[in-house]
């Protein structure tokens, strides 16, 4: 395989959280992408775990997001265009 071939593809499964919305627990499966826009403007001296925690507070508001606006689940994968609001 050349390396632009090996570029093209997927490096990697997406991150899933598992969060719990209202009493129900869903796994939330998050881009790349959609993670990169969560993390920005997080405090660089955060630890990992409150780094963690402050970025899964993130995904559960973009995803409580989704279910309010009448969705009846979760997107199969949450991209940018569904955080851009909560970034």
């Amino acid at each position: 395989m050349k390396t632009a071939d090996h570029a093209l593809q997927p490096e990697c499964m997406p991150t899933v959280f598992t969060l719990r919305l209202h009493g129900q627990v869903y796994r939330c499966a998050v881009s790349d992408e959609a993670l990169y826009l969560l993390s920005q403007k997080m405090d660089p001296g955060l630890d990992r775990i409150d780094a963690y925690l402050l970025l899964k507070r993130r995904v559960a508001c973009a995803a409580q997001a989704c279910l309010d606006d009448g969705a009846a689940g979760l997107p199969a994968l949450m991209e940018a265009r569904h955080v851009i609001a909560h970034a």
